[in-house]
């Protein structure tokens, strides 16, 4: 998890400057649409003016003195024409058709010959033919809007606020998130160097112990050197487990290439815990389907991988715990499969049964041995051997571990 943190970061910085280019983006879009509107309502607001301003009856009497060119079609002087259109009743009209559409901010108003084209040019003024008023077609009327802009960033000024707010409010949460991730990273580190420097302490001592039991049990036959023996090496294990655990965190542990038989391995930890089932009344069935099928892969490390499952069995189990291995060669895999009459795992407990340090509430758990890192260590193993393991369980019905190994080949 450690390692990915750094990931973590790279991608909310990637997906963070993401969505403040696409948040961009959208902005802009969504601004030349209020302007499109905006153009819109004011072609049809022109529109609009020109019609009411030609049903008049100045307009009328301004036809009648336009002069009568040469080919008898009448024209207009434009200076009589911007005279004519700068009076209060004519730009009363023009302020009207604005308020219609909902228009309400300065603007001017006068002459041009532009063309419907140029109403998409910025700073360009908004044209509508002067045709109904002057019956020709060389003037028409303009009006421009000084203050647009104000208006437009108005019209908008919720959703830039809005959006601001977001953006703001995510980037907080990404730089808080990242910033808790990496506390979190480091004391972690902290705590994995304490525990490793911690077992590295133990291993003296404990093999000091290991030692001294030995020459006791020479010179005495006392039942006391015997658990004196057993709980010394039962914490040797669990130490060496521990270091085991953080090596391959770290990424310093490289599994060795044995060729490993399975059910072979799998008799010999049954063997190996004989006086620990004797101990618990407990019976063990070995069925082997694999055709003595080998893999690749640590002999040590997957022998305790196998005996942790076992071990578990034993451990959870009421009186006379009933165990049955089966051991399958599929296709490319071989599946080892694991199933006791145990007191089971809840679903809850079973969705965080591999975590480190991770203990099940079911049963009396505390008065059972462990550190909860059986589970967590297998998962580990079965991950660098690129297998899987998976479990199946019901309350008070057993529980079944199973175990899958890739590049199964034929022993030979």
């Amino acid at each position: 998890m450690n390692q990915r943190i750094p990931l973590f970061v790279l991608i909310s910085a990637i997906a963070l400057v993401a969505l403040f280019i696409i948040q961009f983006q959208w902005m802009q879009k969504s601004t030349a649409l209020v302007e499109e509107q905006f153009d819109q309502k004011v072609s049809m607001a022109l529109c609009r003016a020109v019609d009411q301003i030609s049903q008049t009856e100045e307009t009328n009497q301004f036809k009648s003195r336009c002069s009568v060119s040469t080919d008898g079609k009448k024209s207009c002087c434009g200076d009589e024409l911007l005279t004519f259109i700068q009076k209060d009743n004519v730009r009363g009209l023009v302020s009207s058709s604005l308020n219609y559409y909902d228009i309400d901010m300065p603007y001017e108003v006068g002459l041009s010959e532009c063309s419907n084209a140029a109403l998409k040019e910025k700073d360009q003024p908004y044209c509508c033919s002067l045709t109904p008023v002057t019956d020709s077609e060389t003037h028409e009327l303009a009006i421009n809007f000084p203050d647009k802009e104000t208006y437009v960033y108005e019209e908008m000024g919720l959703m830039l606020a809005a959006s601001f707010l977001i953006l703001l409010l995510i980037t907080l949460l990404v730089i808080y998130g990242n910033y808790y991730l990496i506390k979190q990273k480091k004391i972690s580190e902290r705590n994995r160097e304490f525990f490793n420097h911690m077992a590295h302490e133990f291993k003296t001592p404990l093999t000091n112990i290991g030692l001294a039991s030995n020459m006791l049990k020479k010179k005495s036959d006392s039942p006391l050197v015997d658990i004196i023996s057993k709980e010394n090496q039962q914490l040797h294990e669990q130490v060496d487990r521990v270091l085991t655990m953080a090596s391959i965190e770290s990424g310093q542990y490289l599994i060795s290439n044995d060729e490993i038989n399975v059910a072979k391995t799998v008799r010999t930890v049954v063997n190996n815990l004989s006086i620990l089932i004797a101990d618990k009344h407990a019976t063990i069935e070995v069925v082997d389907n694999s055709d003595g099928v080998v893999v690749v892969g640590d002999s040590f490390h997957l022998s305790n991988a196998i005996r942790n499952i076992i071990d578990n069995s034993l451990k959870y189990s009421e009186a006379n715990p009933e165990i049955k291995i089966t051991i399958d060669k599929l296709s490319d895999q071989v599946k080892i499969r694991v199933e006791d009459n145990g007191i089971g795992i809840s679903e809850k407990n079973q969705k965080l049964l591999f975590e480190k340090f991770y203990r099940c509430t079911e049963g009396d758990t505390y008065s059972t041995k462990g550190f909860g890192l059986g589970l967590s260590y297998v998962k580990k193993i079965m991950e660098l051997h690129k297998g899987s393991i998976s479990v199946r369980s019901v309350l008070n019905q057993g529980t079944q571990f199973e175990l899958r190994l890739p590049n199964a080949t034929p022993y030979a």
